[in-house]
């Protein structure tokens, strides 16, 4: 349908088609249902070879308040990201409400679904800030901030629980762990490069921001207030927000506390003893190898190296119910969640 006005024909605002917000919306929810569709097909398949091997013989005892645990603590992580997002941009004079961190959480676990999982959702988060209202400088320093509360607590705070808990000393774990730092020493040319090539932008970046303002296009203007809201939110933290950088720290740790135990009730669901520091260490070194699958999601190179890590300490035959059961409450569930919740909240957001 057209219209036909004094500058000619234009289209109506149905005809122009939905909103940038609403397309992204859409395509993440197509693409989340394709990931949920294969992954769903994926753990019925580990289901039932497992069952098919004499699963079904230690299944007898399931305790079904131990799998709802399952699902809470697989949704959990969601509420420490979205604090986390909302004390920092209320701490940078960019208030938002909790709905807008929630959304900006859903939309980043979503794009982290369908990317690999060392890019994650980092460019939806930061797409998902400014449009509610923080400055893309102030966004991606939250984006960084957050990154640096996840290192602290898999470079830190996990080994020191292996430590102090002495769980280090048993030889799967440690396995476990030399996987992990090979891993790491393979990447390690690749880190340095990237942060040299950091560098060397920071460098261009100081130099073409000390020209005189008249001399800088619109573009290097807008580039020169993105990089001072990025450089002040951390001289701002360097002098009054050092507690907020130790909450930020202690939301990452319940963060990963969460999602590395749902294995724990997993097993404990299926009626199986399981050591909860044990399985979380295991499960920790698991998040870590995860980086370094290039498949959307960590698609089956996740499944692999929970298998591959945890099968000494599982029963006999009950591997692949347990690894089906560890993804779809770690993974599946909550990106079902976020695909029923993304869209609510988008909705509710227009109308405002």
């Amino acid at each position: 349908m057209t219209e036909t006005g004094p500058e000619g024909t234009r289209q109506t605002e149905e005809d122009a088609g939905p909103p940038p917000r609403n397309r992204f919306v859409a395509t993440l929810a197509r693409w989340g249902m394709v990931i949920i569709l294969v992954g769903a097909a994926l753990n019925l398949a580990l289901a039932w070879q497992s069952i098919g091997s004499g699963a079904s013989q230690v299944l007898d005892d399931v305790a079904p308040g131990w799998l709802i645990a399952a699902a809470l603590l697989g949704i959990a992580p969601w509420f420490f990201s979205s604090v986390r997002t909302w004390m920092w941009a209320h701490f940078l004079d960019c208030p938002i409400s909790f709905r807008d961190a929630v959304r900006t959480t859903a939309a980043t676990e979503l794009t982290s679904s369908i990317s690999p999982k060392a890019i994650g959702g980092a460019p939806a988060k930061i797409a998902m800030m400014i449009d509610s209202g923080v400055r893309p400088g102030h966004a991606a320093s939250i984006l960084m901030l957050d990154n640096i509360a996840d290192v602290v607590f898999f470079a830190a705070i996990a080994p020191a629980i292996a430590f102090l808990t002495a769980r280090w000393r048993v030889p799967e774990v440690q396995e476990a762990l030399l996987r992990v730092f090979d891993k790491l020493s393979g990447a390690a040319p690749w880190v340095v490069g990237v942060v040299g090539l950091i560098i060397v932008v920071v460098f261009i970046w100081r130099r073409r921001s000390a020209e005189p303002a008249k001399g800088r296009t619109k573009v290097g203007r807008a580039l020169a207030q993105i990089r001072g809201d990025f450089l002040s939110a951390y001289t701002l933290i360097a002098r009054r927000g050092k507690s907020r950088a130790v909450a930020a720290v202690a939301l990452a740790t319940g963060l990963w506390l969460c999602r590395a135990s749902v294995a724990t009730a997993v097993m404990l669901g299926l009626g199986q003893p399981a050591d909860p520091i044990l399985f979380f260490l295991l499960q920790w070194v698991v998040f870590a190898m995860m980086v370094f699958v290039p498949t959307p999601g960590a698609a089956l190179g996740a499944e692999a190296s929970f298998a591959a890590i945890l099968d000494g300490f599982v029963v006999e035959g009950l591997l692949g119910v347990l690894t089906a059961g560890w993804r779809f409450f770690s993974f599946y569930l909550p990106l079902l969640f976020g695909l029923v919740l993304m869209p609510l909240l988008s909705r509710k957001r227009s109308l405002d």
